[in-house]
């Protein structure tokens, strides 16, 4: 098998990769000699069980379709390749049904030791509200769309605000300022344009500016509010 067909069970191996939700999240955050190594090694993976299911299931089971082949493809070995690279595109969506995205990106937070995605991850898991605190004094509050695991470099967080405000130098009590809700509500009720919804009025932050998060439950906010304290 020459180099040249080597090179394309490495680029199924690496189709494989970004679109299996268990490694996805991982390789995009690895270099690119890394993610080299990795498709490579995949591609072979894929390659061998190519070799093995034309040995044991298409030539015993299923003849012409190795001739068919041959007839219109001649180069050595190339049935394997393309099985492999076939395998590398259709494997991710079978086992993605098995393992969430959601399940992935956990994982991935959690190997990296990021307390902050883990805990947006696990909010847009459970679809809570999650209160972000940021480096201006700003907080905002709302449902997060995206974690930022997914994203190369330093990573965004999108956000549905549903509050926003500020937490006081002295007391770090959260004081809520603007009810984003109750305006986009009113807006959506009063536009004629039927493809706006919520998501339209999502924010990105960078995770830079994060300084703290928390899931954010309108219910103890409230009590805390009634007893003075600060939560």
């Amino acid at each position: 098998m020459g180099l040249g067909l080597l090179l394309i069970p490495t680029l199924g191996g690496y189709w494989f990769l970004t679109n299996l939700y268990y490694t996805r999240y991982s390789i995009l955050r690895d270099s690119g000699y890394h993610v080299l190594f990795k498709s490579a090694i995949a591609g072979c993976s894929l390659l061998v069980a190519s070799r093995l299911a034309i040995i044991f299931l298409f030539n015993p089971f299923f003849p012409s379709i190795g001739e068919t082949w041959k007839s219109y493809v001649s180069f050595a070995n190339s049935g394997t390749v393309a099985l492999s690279v076939l395998l590398g595109g259709v494997l991710p969506i079978v086992i993605n049904w098995f393992y969430g995205k959601e399940k992935a990106a956990q994982r991935v937070a959690v190997e990296s030791g990021d307390g902050i995605e883990i805990l947006i991850s696990e909010s847009i898991e459970s679809e809570k509200f999650v209160e972000l605190s940021l480096r201006s004094g700003k907080s905002y509050i709302g449902l997060a769309l995206e974690s930022g695991i997914a994203r190369h470099g330093e990573p965004d967080i999108a956000l549905i605000p549903i509050a926003s405000g500020y937490r006081s130098e002295e007391t770090h009590k959260l004081q809520i300022t603007t009810n984003h809700a109750a305006i986009f509500e009113e807006f959506l009720s009063e536009s004629s344009d039927s493809d706006m919804a919520y998501k339209d009025f999502r924010i990105v932050i960078p995770m830079s500016e994060i300084v703290s998060a928390r899931i954010f439950d309108p219910e103890v906010y409230e009590r805390f509010q009634q007893e003075g304290s600060s939560e």
